[in-house]
């Protein structure tokens, strides 16, 4: 894997990620923080995005060598503004972590055991089908609500993003 490839895809799961809130703006507070039966595993749409962006802060603390500050609660994020206001934070903490990136430190592993465990892009593309998972979930209950948030695919990112790629 190189940092090109690690690059497209961190844009991808952003560009999904923002599809994904901008249809939580066209849902009321309850719809976005009601209880949800059957329970997803996250008990809301609100805890579903929480867990799937305190994933990606998580892991990119892990990457980083850095000390995590503690786990994301639903309770954390009244509403879709507050969470989208940390979600960019996150993604330029993200890019800015690309940006220290080059070829080799993709392909080394990290942490207590280098030699045997994960690649640094390993745990990228993780941390990408992980938020593809957790996206769906959302679109899912999105689109019960009436608001779809439409095609999340990595082939419509990439037509609708090849310029910046």
């Amino acid at each position: 894997m190189n940092k090109s490839e690690i690059a497209t895809l961190i844009q991808f799961n952003f560009w999904a990620n923002d599809r994904i809130l901008s249809a939580c703006d066209r849902i009321s507070t309850n719809e976005f923080t009601r209880l949800l039966a059957p329970d997803p595993g996250w008990s809301s749409l609100r805890g579903i995005l929480v867990h799937t962006l305190d994933a990606e802060y998580g892991w990119r603390f892990v990457l980083q060598a850095l000390d995590e500050e503690g786990i994301m609660a639903e309770g954390d994020f009244a509403d879709v503004a507050a969470l989208k206001a940390r979600w960019k934070e996150e993604q330029t903490a993200w890019i800015g972590f690309l940006d220290t990136l080059n070829d080799e430190k993709i392909n080394l592993g990290y942490g207590d055991d280098p030699q045997n465990g994960p690649m640094v892009w390993q745990t990228i593309m993780h941390v990408v089908t992980h938020g593809i998972q957790h996206r769906s979930e959302a679109a899912a209950i999105l689109t019960g609500f009436g608001q779809s948030p439409g095609e999340l695919d990595f082939d419509l990112f990439l037509k609708e993003e090849s310029e910046s790629i």
